[in-house]
């Protein structure tokens, strides 16, 4: 995006766009009649800045870049090899748990989160506590795709549940992690 001189025109030009449509204070029905259509409930009756200040405001509140900073910087306590868990994996040696019942797990699957792209999470580590950066990190990202459907975060490794909206990740079985060899 933006690599060449035809592109940054192009993306300028989106850029401009979006400004003028902000800016006039114009409908989602108008700007993004799918996601009104989508999530009547949630965007009916809702203008373009709305949208955009509401999102702005909630990332601010859950002070998204702080906690990103931080789960990069702590990084998560190795407890097994990933071979062991990638064994577990195909061996149902795994569940999904949600992000409530996750703190102290062992991850059996990488979870990425993009951007950037780098995984805050690998097979065979411990997810920490509740109110570690990881956990804190993952369940602001699920606090805002609750707060805004139609525009979840691209997080790989973590299952979406339905019908309640919980972030689920693949964890090692609790009875299977203590016989298992580091």
């Amino acid at each position: 995006m933006g690599i060449t001189k035809g592109k940054w025109g192009t993306l300028l030009d989106a850029l401009m766009d979006f400004k003028a449509l902000h800016d006039a204070d114009t409908s989602l029905d108008r700007v993004l009649p799918d996601l009104v259509a989508q999530y009547p409930r949630r965007y009916a009756g809702t203008t373009l800045s709305e949208l955009c200040r509401s999102m702005h405001d909630h990332l601010r509140r859950a002070d998204l870049v702080t906690l990103l900073d931080t789960a990069f910087q702590d990084l998560p306590e190795p407890v097994t090899p990933p071979q062991w868990c990638y064994q577990q994996l195909i061996r149902e040696g795994t569940e999904r748990v949600t992000l409530a019942d996750a703190p102290g797990r062992v991850a059996a699957a990488m979870v990425t989160v993009t951007p950037p792209g780098i995984p805050v999470l690998m097979p065979g580590e411990s997810t920490g506590t509740a109110d570690g950066p990881l956990l804190r990190y993952l369940g602001a990202l699920e606090a805002f795709d609750r707060e805004f459907p139609g525009f979840r975060s691209e997080t790989h490794g973590v299952t979406v549940d339905p019908d309640t909206g919980d972030y689920m990740i693949e964890c090692v079985r609790a009875d299977r992690v203590t016989g298992a060899r580091p």
